[in-house]
């Protein structure tokens, strides 16, 4: 047996829901965002107008108190499709794995600085059911 797979596996897990407010851009022909930032919350869904190109959702939040950069960390969204790309501080990070019920999970671990900016970019799925982001969370593990 793997000790520490199963240490992992059995480690308290809390979430800290990222709810409102959100800040939506529209990206471009050019495939940068535009300059109109418009506010909104989850669940968000990629509007029709939206489908060629996509849409970069950003949220602010700082370090919950108590965390080190020791301690595991991960993004997790709730979203219809794969996110095309997610950002914590302007770097992108790599997802770890799907989880059951549409989550994707993004490790952070020794990533976060005292005040955060989490952007997740939605793209066009390819089925025809519109991209939604229903909801993000902060997932700390004891």
């Amino acid at each position: 047996m793997d000790v520490t797979f199963d240490r992992v596996r059995y480690m308290k897990k809390h979430r800290i829901r990222l709810a409102g407010p959100w800040e939506s851009q529209f990206i471009g022909t050019d495939g940068q965002p535009d300059d109109e930032v418009i506010r909104c919350e989850l669940p968000f869904t990629l509007p029709e107008s939206q489908r060629e190109s996509g849409v970069l959702l950003t949220r602010r939040f700082h370090r919950p108190t108590g965390i080190d950069d020791t301690t595991i960390l991960r993004i997790v969204l709730q979203s219809s499709e794969r996110p095309a790309a997610v950002r914590l501080n302007g770097t992108d990070i790599a997802e770890c794995r799907a989880r059951p019920d549409a989550e994707f999970a993004f490790e952070i671990t020794g990533q976060m600085a005292e005040f955060n900016l989490l952007g997740v970019l939605l793209r066009p799925a390819e089925s025809a059911a519109p991209t939604t982001l229903n909801t993000a969370w902060l997932e700390i593990q004891e």
